[in-house]
């Protein structure tokens, strides 16, 4: 709730002290926590591991079972589980193999954090040029670091509730 809270402080703050709208927007970009962002950079890592591997992309791609991990080598420590239909997936690990090169999940993260980083500062250097500016920026870097630190965390209710009941 904090990181929430802080986020409509920034695009109020930010628009009323500096026109500028949205401004959470690009600072909430590549935070750590945030479990969605964090498997969708997986099904990255996950495409790039594939790749390699014209016959396993064959394989996906004619792929209708959804049992069809069952039916592959079983790896030790891995934990069954019910209700998951892998086959949801392939689609998008296969379009990530065809419409992005290798790695790109690490530069989209990186690219993301840099901007976030960029923007911060560019916004408390304008806040500096305002009165009180010196007030004003730092309550901003406060909120920034609770976007920053926090944002993430807003995802795992809902991780939670599809892990419970699926």
């Amino acid at each position: 709730m904090a990181a929430i809270n802080a986020s409509l402080w920034i695009n109020e703050k930010i628009n009323k002290w500096l026109g500028e709208e949205n401004a959470a927007d690009t600072l909430s970009q590549s935070v750590s926590n945030n479990i969605t962002s964090e498997m969708g950079l997986a099904l990255l890592d996950v495409a790039d591991v594939i790749r390699p591997y014209p016959e396993v992309i064959d394989y996906l791609r004619h792929v209708k079972d959804d049992n069809f991990l069952a039916k592959l080598v079983k790896f030790d420590g891995g934990q069954k589980t019910k209700g998951e239909k892998p086959t949801t997936l392939v689609p998008m690990i296969l379009s990530n193999i065809k419409n992005f090169e290798p790695n790109t999940g690490k530069r989209k993260f990186e690219q993301g954090q840099k901007e976030a980083l960029k923007k911060e500062q560019e916004l408390l250097d304008r806040l500096k040029q305002l009165p009180d500016g010196e007030e004003k920026a730092k309550k901003t870097k406060r909120m920034i670091s609770l976007i920053r630190n926090f944002i993430g965390y807003r995802e795992y209710p809902k991780y939670g509730m599809i892990r419970r009941y699926l």
